[in-house]
């Protein structure tokens, strides 16, 4: 069984495996089995058998597609684009498959790097901010030690030789699996510093299976800086990746002092210097903060158990949300606050599709799991939509409701006990002694 990358050995510390739920259940008995001493097909056999053949049509779709190509022999497409009004490095870490020709470049505001990867692979992308290189992009401009960028700097090359320091927002993907899946999502679990979109590129593929994928169940969008965040009730960013037909579900009660102070005051990167007196009013957030106020985890910031979900504090019983995980997921409700946000965090479809990572997308940040959460698990299990699908996701009256009911809420206790129980039969499955 394939799994999606280690967070906590791949860079950026303090992330957990994330397992593959919300697969379809494999069902070892029958009940419903017809006997040899009697072949009568009853209403109950007749509809479980119905069941099963619609449960697996998309997969078996799938897997006798992929037959003819194994994913390392496909190609996918990866652009980055630069929405900021400011250069940026974007970063790119292989951790499977065959990555982009290069794993790190500068971007100037407006423009767009196509870069491809092999359909096996898995790996992260992030924005380095505030860069000085030497002309041969070996290292600091000073020629000395330190660090090249303020924020993602991976070992003061252009090109990344490995992960990067945080703060950093991630996109993080795993291109393909045994189940013919994808896995993607934005993670905030080591920090923020920049805005972070993506969109799946399903209408290029030439997968019908794919292309049929509403737009607005496909791309989420972060925006925890208040300089790019518009006002409740207004939408700038919603046909992001889409169109008027498949609005985005967006976010609608964060307000720009909110965004603007949402991160700790111990856990930024630079906090605001003291008054001339040297002393801080109380509370501290009376202190302007700046524009461009990169945020730290707290596992990040101070590498302790019950932040980072290790040692006692190692399952989701013993790990809570911290504040800033709890204030992360009021800003961005479809990124990773911490390690086991799994069930409101990971975006699940069929694989064979690339990807575009936008930096410093502006409006506001998408709810699509709080709305669509039930239609995409039903997406994952079965490998395809339905036409209920299709015409909920242009349900604009629904999807305002929805948002507007469900933001910031929890996921229902039917939806996280599925989660619970996928998780525990794949990790077995996958040889994990838990």
């Amino acid at each position: 069984m394939s799994r999606r990358p280690s967070r906590r050995k791949a860079g950026f510390g303090c992330q957990r495996d994330t397992p593959e739920y919300l697969q379809l259940e494999h069902h070892h008995h029958d009940p419903y089995r017809v006997s040899r001493a009697s072949q009568t097909v009853t209403l109950p056999r007749l509809i479980w058998f119905l069941f099963v053949l619609v449960a697996l049509q998309g997969r078996f779709a799938l897997a006798s597609s992929s037959l003819n190509h194994h994913p390392r022999d496909v190609v996918l497409p990866l652009r980055v684009t630069n929405n900021c009004k400011d250069t940026i490095w974007p970063a790119i870490l292989t951790q499977n498959g065959i990555g982009p020709s290069v794993s790190g470049f500068a971007l100037a505001p407006g423009d767009s790097n196509p870069q491809t990867v092999s359909g096996d692979w898995r790996g992260r992308v992030w924005a380095r901010t505030n860069c000085s290189f030497p002309v041969s992009g070996a290292g600091p401009a000073s020629g000395q030690g330190g660090a090249a960028c303020t924020t993602g700097d991976c070992g003061m090359f252009m090109e990344c030789q490995g992960a990067g320091q945080a703060p950093a927002t991630l996109a993080e993907f795993t291109m393909s699996s045994d189940t013919y899946q994808t896995f993607y999502d934005i993670s905030l679990v080591d920090g923020y510093n920049l805005p972070v979109g993506i969109i799946a590129l399903v209408e290029e593929t030439g997968n019908s299976t794919l292309a049929d994928i509403p737009p607005n169940l496909t791309n989420p969008v972060c925006i925890g800086t208040s300089s790019l965040l518009a006002s409740i009730g207004r939408s700038s960013d919603v046909d992001f990746g889409t169109n008027a037909t498949f609005p985005l579900p967006l976010e609608q009660s964060a307000t720009p002092a909110f965004v603007q102070d949402w991160c700790p005051w111990p856990l930024q990167l630079a906090p605001p210097q003291k008054p001339g007196d040297g002393v801080y009013p109380y509370p501290d957030d009376n202190i302007q903060r700046p524009i461009f106020n990169p945020c730290l985890s707290a596992c990040a910031k101070w590498n302790k158990a019950k932040y980072c979900c290790t040692g006692n504090h190692n399952t989701p019983a013993t790990c809570s949300p911290s504040l800033y995980s709890t204030q992360a997921k009021k800003v961005c409700p479809d990124a990773y606050s911490y390690a086991y946000d799994d069930q409101t965090s990971t975006f699940i479809i069929p694989q064979g599709s690339g990807f575009e990572v936008v930096f410093c997308p502006t409006g506001r940040s998408s709810n699509i799991l709080a709305v669509f959460g039930d239609q995409l698990r039903q997406l994952a299990q079965t490998g395809h939509v339905t036409r209920d699908i299709v015409g909920l996701a242009q349900n604009v009256t629904y999807i305002r409701e929805k948002s507007g009911a469900r933001n910031g809420s929890r996921p229902s206790l039917v939806w996280v006990a599925s989660v619970v129980f996928l998780v525990w039969t794949l990790l077995g499955q996958s040889g994990v002694v838990l």
